[in-house]
């Protein structure tokens, strides 16, 4: 999995979250500011390219899978949050 390419598609996607008025409520607004801070750590994790960051980086993106669930779910429009990632599902 190319991680530099993924955190640059979940960048894109956090842009469109924030662009649009499709906040209807505090669940979605809530579940978009835990998947921003995810995307925070997925991306420190990452530069810090140590010998552990592999298992922290499967974590991270487990949990942003799950986060983007979530706000898809939440959604009552059609913004197909995990059409950005599909790829998001960790490996080794």
């Amino acid at each position: 999995m190319d991680i530099k390419a993924l955190i640059q598609n979940l960048e894109a996607l956090n842009d469109s979250l924030n662009a649009t008025k499709i906040r209807e409520d505090n669940d979605f607004e809530n579940c978009v500011r835990r998947f921003q801070a995810k995307l925070a750590d997925l991306t420190g994790v990452y530069k810090s390219s140590n010998s552990e960051s592999s298992k922290d980086i499967k974590s991270v993106i487990t949990d942003i899978k799950l986060i983007l669930e979530e706000i898809e779910n939440l959604s009552s429009h059609n913004i197909k949050v995990l059409e950005f990632v599909k790829d998001i599902v960790p490996t080794k």
